[in-house]
């Protein structure tokens, strides 16, 4: 593999800013590895709560609001005007403005849009709220990627990832679990949808206090950790600072360095496919599995559940095996092969009706894989903090564009079977395959670049950060 020098010279994951491998030899022998272990995996504690708006269409929804023709795809389209353009500030401002006071005042501002949207009346005061909403929303899956950065080492991003977009799947299936119960209430003035968002936007309101006194801005600074764990977090944290340097300060040129990385522009297009099918999915799979014949709310919401289910226990082993091989873009290309083929079955007109569920399926296999393995990719593959807070922040602006497009996409009027919809998917998914090979390219080419300038003498210089050479890509 493409990062196998980095196991056996104990490359910019394990040395410190400016010593020698002497000096990386002396931490190595202080840290006790089965005690480090034993922190990591308590510190792997984070829950993210996703809203699904894809369940309320069912309940009444558009009744109530008096949504007419494609107003409620604008509905779902126009919370991504402000989630993208969020992205990238948030990402970078996550360091400046710390992570305990960002992430809880992003819970808070979630939380209270949520409740509103309970009572909004109409397709405007709907418009209105959801514009806020997304550049609440911006500030939290997005620095949620960057604060495991900041923590663990490149070789164990992809795992903590599963965590959260397994909690994201988990919740969906919840959501579809919820959305059943609370639909199914007709009380206090209040109908089914009004509940549903109303009992989401008070859970995690009461979160929010957690979040501020639970999430320490730096690991070895939790109040959860004794003062030996923290002292052992420190060392650790000493140790991957060619990776992340807590005493790294903004700087613009760090910004221009990213903008002339060709990686940017395809992982950020490829990320745009990618969401495609996120998007589609997530927001469209109720109204999707009820043109399956299933046209009763309660049917067609149970019966995300399973997907939702198979989607997260994919991730969860495909994370795991991309950290314990060390690779990320294989794994990346076998996900969006099983999303290309769940599209074409569910393009073709006269498939059956268990076909089309077992596509959904297909889809929902690679939904998650797809979208987080692209980033940390990314992530791995740029360093210091804000090159990488501003990479991954522009692919997912880019890649979260498909949430703006995807309500014009799949149009209302083309419901259940959302032909010219999955038609855009499937030209998508091939274009993001297309982009991860010739990404993969570059990553091979650029890592015999510095495999040579080893061999031939080069410094190991971890504070430049990807161009020290010693700083092999992950392919």
């Amino acid at each position: 593999m493409d990062n196998n020098a980095d196991e056996k010279s104990l490359s910019t994951d394990q040395r410190p800013v400016g010593q020698q491998d002497h000096d990386v030899g002396s931490v190595e022998s202080i840290i006790d590895h089965a005690a480090e272990k034993k922190v990591v995996k308590k510190i792997d504690l984070n829950l993210i709560t996703l809203s699904n708006i894809g369940n309320a269409n069912l309940t009444g929804f558009s009744d109530d609001l008096g949504l007419v023709g494609n107003q409620y795809g604008a509905a779902v389209s126009v919370v991504y005007a402000t989630y993208v353009v969020f992205e990238p500030f948030w990402n970078i401002m996550l360091k400046i403005l710390t992570p305990k006071l960002l992430m809880t005042g992003s819970c808070l501002a979630w939380s209270a849009l949520t409740i509103g949207t309970a009572f909004a009346k109409s397709f405007d005061q709907l418009v209105g709220i959801r514009v806020l909403l997304g550049a609440a929303e911006a500030a939290i899956i997005p620095c949620v990627l960057m604060y495991v950065t900041m923590t663990y080492n490149r070789d164990e991003y992809a795992v903590r990832q599963t965590y959260i977009f397994t909690f994201s799947a988990v919740s969906g299936a919840f959501g579809g679990l919820l959305a059943f119960g609370l639909t199914r209430l007709e009380t206090a003035g209040l109908h089914g949808w009004q509940w549903m968002y109303l009992v989401e936007g008070i859970i995690s309101f009461c979160l929010a206090p957690i979040t501020f006194l639970w999430l320490p801005n730096t690991v070895n600074e939790a109040r959860w950790l004794d003062q030996s764990e923290k002292d052992l977090m420190s060392v650790r944290l000493e140790r991957n600072k060619g990776v992340y340097d807590a005493d790294e300060r903004f700087s613009w040129s760090e910004i221009v360095r990213c903008l002339k990385d060709p990686k940017l522009y395809l992982q950020s297009v490829s990320h745009f496919g990618i969401d495609t099918t996120l998007y589609a999915l997530t927001t469209f799979m109720p109204k999707i599995i009820a043109g399956l014949g299933f046209t009763s709310t309660i049917n067609a919401q149970l019966l995300t559940v399973p997907v939702y289910a198979a989607a997260a226990i994919s991730y969860l082993v495909t994370g795991w095996l991309s950290d314990r091989l060390k690779v990320r873009s294989p794994f990346l290309m076998g996900s969006l092969a099983s999303c290309l083929v769940g599209y074409v079955i569910l393009a073709v007109p006269n498939s059956s009706i268990g076909a089309r569920y077992f596509a959904v399926f297909m889809v929902a296999l690679g939904l998650y894989s797809t979208t987080s393995l692209n980033l940390v990719w990314a992530a791995c593959n740029n360093a210091g903090y804000f090159k990488r807070a501003f990479a991954t922040g522009m692919i997912q602006l880019v890649g979260n564009s498909a949430g703006a497009a995807i309500g014009f996409i799949f149009k209302t009027q083309t419901a259940p079977r959302y032909f010219k919809g999955i038609h855009f998917a499937i030209g998508m998914t091939c274009m993001s395959m297309c982009l991860t090979a010739l990404n993969m390219w570059v990553v091979v080419v650029t890592n015999r670049r510095k495999r040579s300038a080893i061999a031939k003498g080069a410094v190991d210089r971890p504070e430049l950060g990807d161009r020290n050479e010693h700083f092999l890509l992950y392919l």
